[in-house]
């Protein structure tokens, strides 16, 4: 399965965008070969933290799947106050609980998705990233 974080954010927290990015490359390789579903060929996460003044033109939108080309995509938006404090190990946790709940959010079309494995490759994932 194709995998991607996109990166939605304001210059105060530019700073988080390596470690975003450095995560997403990370994750691309975990699940590259992984099918979950035969629905979904491909999923990306919307991290979302805008200013204030921004939010509007960066509202996160409903989670969607792409009957035609399989790809399923959901965002987030996050407080800018709490996000520009985090370490990266507070940055990982917050991301990592938003990637665990994505099965909660597949449209109840999607029957054959194997969330146990899923959850058990991103746990698997998240001891050793910690540990590193």
């Amino acid at each position: 399965m194709k995998f991607g974080i996109a990166q939605f954010m304001s210059e105060v927290i530019e700073d988080k965008g390596g470690f975003i990015l450095k995560l997403s490359n990370d994750l691309k390789l975990i699940f590259k070969d992984k099918v979950y579903s035969k629905d979904i060929e491909e999923m990306y996460f919307g991290f979302i933290c805008v200013n204030e003044a921004s939010k509007f033109f960066y509202k996160p939108k409903k989670p969607r799947l792409s009957k035609k080309d399989k790809t399923f995509q959901f965002e987030h938006s996050f407080e800018i106050e709490n996000i520009r404090h985090y370490d990266d190990k507070e940055l990982f946790s917050v991301i990592f609980d938003k990637l665990i709940e994505m099965p909660k959010l597949l449209p109840k079309r999607v029957t054959d998705f194997k969330t146990d494995e899923y959850i058990k490759d991103l746990n698997e994932f998240k001891s050793k990233y910690l540990q590193a």
